[in-house]
């Protein structure tokens, strides 16, 4: 009995131990968030105050490096777009932390883009082209009319993989909604949706799912199978 409680115990220090740990490193990763979303916006309170002379600010060359770093500029091999599911995020979300276990950090043609979490599926398509190609993204005169919403969105200055085009294609990976996203993109290259490029869907090398909703999902079945019973 003294060893059953003891052994309770134990599993509750740990668990305690464990989840205590995660929040501290959750919380570290929002409030990083935070704080690089103030000081883009502005807020002379997060402001980086400017090195003294003479001397080099190592921070911000170490942001503008991994920046440049992240974009890249020829076409040879193709790099593989690992693309996140609902409630996901790309790479500089979250305090560093990775989404893919840390696919993105061991090649830089590893691209892991950081779109809308709750977004509909053709929004994030949309970033998704935007992301590599460069520009401001265009959600479509119809679509943002249809469902209330801005037509443009962010403006990448520079894309990740600008020379995207049928000569120089990706590989995309989706997880779980990921897949849909990409899926939808490879239609729109194929429709030749995004004005000014002409797309087409040799633009893809190849599209590979990771737990990808691609048929509904197993609840369907469940549900199903409960009511055939009952």
């Amino acid at each position: 009995m003294a060893s059953f409680i003891l052994g309770l115990v134990e599993l509750g220090v740990s668990a305690a131990v464990h989840l205590l740990f995660g929040f501290y490193v959750f919380s570290t990763a929002v409030a990083a968030d935070i704080s690089q979303a103030a000081a883009a916006s502005g807020c002379p309170l997060l402001r980086r105050p400017p090195p003294a002379a003479g001397l080099v600010d190592v921070a911000a060359a170490a942001e503008e490096d991994d920046e440049r770093r992240g974009v890249v500029l020829d076409g040879s091999p193709p790099p593989i777009v690992l693309v996140h599911g609902i409630f996901g995020f790309g790479k500089g979300r979250l305090g560093g932390m990775s989404y893919f276990a840390g696919a993105e950090k061991k090649d830089d043609r590893v691209l892991v883009p950081d779109l809308g979490s709750l977004t509909s599926i053709h929004d994030r398509a949309r970033e998704l082209f935007y992301y590599l190609k460069g520009g401001q993204v265009d959600y479509g005169v119809e679509h943002s009319q249809v469902y209330g919403h801005t037509r443009f969105g962010r403006i990448y200055e520079t894309g990740h993989y600008p020379v995207w085009d049928e000569q120089n294609p990706v590989h995309f990976v989706g997880h779980s909604a990921g897949a849909q996203v990409v899926r939808v993109l490879h239609q729109m290259l194929a429709e030749k949706a995004f004005p000014g490029h002409d797309t087409s869907e040799d633009w893809v090398l190849s599209l590979t799912s990771l737990s990808g909703a691609l048929n509904g999902t197993t609840r369907t079945y469940y549900d199903g199978m409960l009511y055939v019973l009952t």
